[in-house]
């Protein structure tokens, strides 16, 4: 099915979304609906195969943003499009697209998590430990835990950093990762490097890309 069919069902369908509400609709005709929208979603999934493949980032930025359209509880959809937008140097517009995700799906640990990631690499550390804190009343990954540790270690707060990784140890004593992190913090080792690296990565690529574009200009 060529992508023109798609794109040409799926404006016809988000057309006709808005006034379906607002009129009385059989059951029946929304279960087709609903089955419709799904197989479209699915469909875009295949093509933002075939775009990722080919390394056609931006027609896979736009295939996410379509599938939120379509199903705004797809969450995975909100967090690959932003990873790409990062990826492209629109870290803004990450960030919006990733609270929009959060407003369609506050009931769930995964946009708070999507979200606080994304301030912790910016190293926008008190946004990060206000998401993440959230995140972690969902009864969420020990990732959300440890990710949220690391947070509050590297905005300075010591204390709170060892009471989750010492709250970790009581949860899961099995895994080494929190004994091994209280060991490192106590000895007086730096916090993890993971938001200067990012930081450091996204300047680079930055200068770069100003480098081609100015290359270009003058060619």
């Amino acid at each position: 099915m060529s992508m023109r069919f798609i794109l040409l069902c799926l404006i016809f369908l988000l057309m006709a979304v808005p006034a379906i509400a607002q009129s009385p609709v059989p059951q029946e005709s929304m279960t087709a609906l609903q089955e419709i929208l799904g197989a479209t979603r699915d469909m875009l999934w295949d093509k933002n195969d075939e775009f990722w493949h080919r390394g056609e980032f931006e027609r896979c930025i736009a295939t996410m943003r379509l599938i939120t359209r379509i199903d705004p509880h797809d969450m995975e959809a909100y967090d690959d499009g932003a990873w790409l937008m990062q990826n492209q140097l629109r870290d803004d517009e990450a960030e919006v697209f990733l609270k929009e995700g959060l407003a369609n799906n506050p009931d769930n640990y995964y946009m708070y998590f999507c979200l606080g990631y994304y301030y912790y690499i910016h190293e926008r550390f008190d946004e990060a430990i206000d998401c993440l804190s959230v995140a972690t009343t969902f009864n969420p990954p020990m990732v959300s835990w440890h990710t949220l540790a690391h947070a509050y270690e590297s905005a300075g707060y010591i204390d709170s950093a060892l009471n989750i990784w010492a709250l970790r140890c009581q949860v899961d004593p099995d895994n080494q990762i929190p004994p091994m992190q209280i060991e490192r913090i106590l000895s007086g080792d730096e916090p993890s490097g993971i938001p200067q690296m990012m930081s450091k990565s996204r300047e680079e690529r930055k200068v770069r890309a100003k480098t081609k574009s100015e290359g270009s200009e003058v060619r």
